[in-house]
Protein backbone atom coordinates (compact mmCIF):
# COMPACT_ATOMS: atom_id res chain seq x y z
CA UNK A 1 0.00 0.00 0.00
CA UNK A 2 1.27 3.66 -1.00
CA UNK A 3 2.41 5.81 2.15
CA UNK A 4 -0.37 8.20 1.11
CA UNK A 5 -3.02 5.39 1.25
CA UNK A 6 -1.81 4.50 4.56
CA UNK A 7 -1.96 7.90 6.24
CA UNK A 8 -5.79 8.74 4.54
CA UNK A 9 -6.45 5.54 6.62
CA UNK A 10 -5.00 6.30 9.49
CA UNK A 11 -6.43 9.93 9.25
CA UNK A 12 -10.34 7.91 8.15
CA UNK A 13 -10.31 5.44 11.65
CA UNK A 14 -9.02 8.70 13.80
CA UNK A 15 -12.20 10.26 12.53
CA UNK A 16 -14.51 7.38 13.15
CA UNK A 17 -13.05 6.92 16.68
CA UNK A 18 -13.31 10.87 17.39
CA UNK A 19 -17.14 10.84 15.82
CA UNK A 20 -17.81 7.74 18.14
CA UNK A 21 -17.29 10.44 21.12
CA UNK A 22 -20.71 12.55 19.96
CA UNK A 23 -22.84 9.09 19.67
CA UNK A 24 -24.33 10.35 22.97
CA UNK A 25 -28.04 10.27 24.70
CA UNK A 26 -29.82 13.60 25.94
CA UNK A 27 -27.53 16.52 27.53
CA UNK A 28 -29.00 15.43 30.78
CA UNK A 29 -27.34 11.97 30.58
CA UNK A 30 -24.18 13.45 29.34
CA UNK A 31 -24.25 15.79 31.93
CA UNK A 32 -25.07 13.25 34.58
CA UNK A 33 -21.89 10.62 33.10
CA UNK A 34 -19.71 13.53 33.48
CA UNK A 35 -20.80 14.59 37.18
CA UNK A 36 -20.95 10.93 38.64
CA UNK A 37 -17.78 9.83 37.24
CA UNK A 38 -15.34 12.94 37.12
CA UNK A 39 -14.54 11.69 33.96
CA UNK A 40 -13.92 12.98 30.44
CA UNK A 41 -14.80 10.70 27.86
CA UNK A 42 -12.72 12.08 25.12
CA UNK A 43 -9.83 10.42 26.55
CA UNK A 44 -11.52 6.72 26.19
CA UNK A 45 -11.21 5.68 22.91
CA UNK A 46 -7.75 5.21 23.00
CA UNK A 47 -8.08 3.57 26.35
CA UNK A 48 -10.22 1.18 25.23
CA UNK A 49 -8.36 0.25 22.19
CA UNK A 50 -4.83 0.26 24.05
CA UNK A 51 -6.28 -1.77 26.62
CA UNK A 52 -7.68 -4.74 24.61
CA UNK A 53 -11.57 -3.84 25.46
CA UNK A 54 -12.58 -3.64 21.61
CA UNK A 55 -10.99 -7.41 21.50
CA UNK A 56 -13.92 -8.42 23.96
CA UNK A 57 -16.65 -6.14 23.81
CA UNK A 58 -18.43 -4.52 21.48
CA UNK A 59 -18.41 -0.52 22.05
CA UNK A 60 -20.01 2.11 19.56
CA UNK A 61 -17.68 4.73 18.61
CA UNK A 62 -14.76 2.39 18.90
CA UNK A 63 -12.87 1.00 15.68
CA UNK A 64 -12.73 -2.53 15.86
CA UNK A 65 -14.53 -3.12 19.45
CA UNK A 66 -16.73 -6.30 17.65
CA UNK A 67 -15.79 -8.49 20.28
CA UNK A 68 -17.91 -11.58 21.31
CA UNK A 69 -16.30 -12.59 24.39
CA UNK A 70 -17.67 -9.73 27.08
CA UNK A 71 -21.15 -8.25 27.09
CA UNK A 72 -21.43 -5.34 24.57
CA UNK A 73 -20.81 -2.06 26.54
CA UNK A 74 -23.50 -0.18 24.60
CA UNK A 75 -26.78 0.52 27.29
CA UNK A 76 -24.63 0.07 30.43
CA UNK A 77 -26.21 2.65 32.22
CA UNK A 78 -29.56 1.00 31.67
CA UNK A 79 -28.03 -2.50 33.58
CA UNK A 80 -28.93 -3.22 37.01
CA UNK A 81 -25.57 -4.99 37.70
CA UNK A 82 -22.34 -4.78 36.01
CA UNK A 83 -20.56 -8.59 36.00
CA UNK A 84 -23.80 -9.86 37.30
CA UNK A 85 -22.08 -9.38 40.84
CA UNK A 86 -21.76 -5.31 41.35
CA UNK A 87 -25.09 -2.75 41.48
CA UNK A 88 -24.41 -0.59 38.70
CA UNK A 89 -23.33 2.58 40.34
CA UNK A 90 -20.32 5.10 38.83
CA UNK A 91 -18.10 3.40 41.84
CA UNK A 92 -18.94 0.27 41.23
CA UNK A 93 -18.06 0.46 37.64
CA UNK A 94 -15.05 2.11 38.03
CA UNK A 95 -14.03 0.01 40.09
CA UNK A 96 -15.05 -3.06 37.95
CA UNK A 97 -12.77 -1.75 35.02
CA UNK A 98 -9.79 -1.70 37.29
CA UNK A 99 -9.73 -4.93 39.11
CA UNK A 100 -12.62 -6.77 37.57
CA UNK A 101 -10.90 -10.19 39.20
CA UNK A 102 -10.50 -8.83 42.37
CA UNK A 103 -14.29 -8.49 42.76
CA UNK A 104 -14.86 -11.83 41.30
CA UNK A 105 -12.06 -14.11 40.50
CA UNK A 106 -14.22 -16.26 37.86
CA UNK A 107 -14.77 -13.58 35.29
CA UNK A 108 -13.48 -13.79 32.62
CA UNK A 109 -12.73 -9.87 32.87
CA UNK A 110 -9.15 -9.06 33.31
CA UNK A 111 -7.75 -6.79 35.80
CA UNK A 112 -6.40 -3.71 33.36
CA UNK A 113 -4.57 -2.06 36.43
CA UNK A 114 -5.67 1.36 34.37
CA UNK A 115 -5.23 4.56 36.61
CA UNK A 116 -8.29 5.57 38.54
CA UNK A 117 -8.60 8.61 36.26
CA UNK A 118 -8.51 6.07 32.93
CA UNK A 119 -11.27 4.44 34.62
CA UNK A 120 -13.20 7.08 35.33
CA UNK A 121 -12.95 8.22 31.47
CA UNK A 122 -13.69 5.03 29.90
CA UNK A 123 -17.01 4.96 32.95
CA UNK A 124 -18.15 8.41 31.58
CA UNK A 125 -18.06 7.51 27.70
CA UNK A 126 -20.03 4.01 28.59
CA UNK A 127 -22.42 5.75 31.16
CA UNK A 128 -23.54 8.26 27.77
CA UNK A 129 -23.82 5.59 25.09
CA UNK A 130 -27.38 5.40 23.61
Amino acid sequence: MRRASVIALVIVVAAAAYGGYWVWRSIEDRTWALTSTAGAPIRAIPLFIANGCAGCHQITGVPGAWGKTGPPLNGISEQQYIGGVLTNTPDNLISWIRAARAINPQTAMPTTNVSEQDARDMAAYLYALN
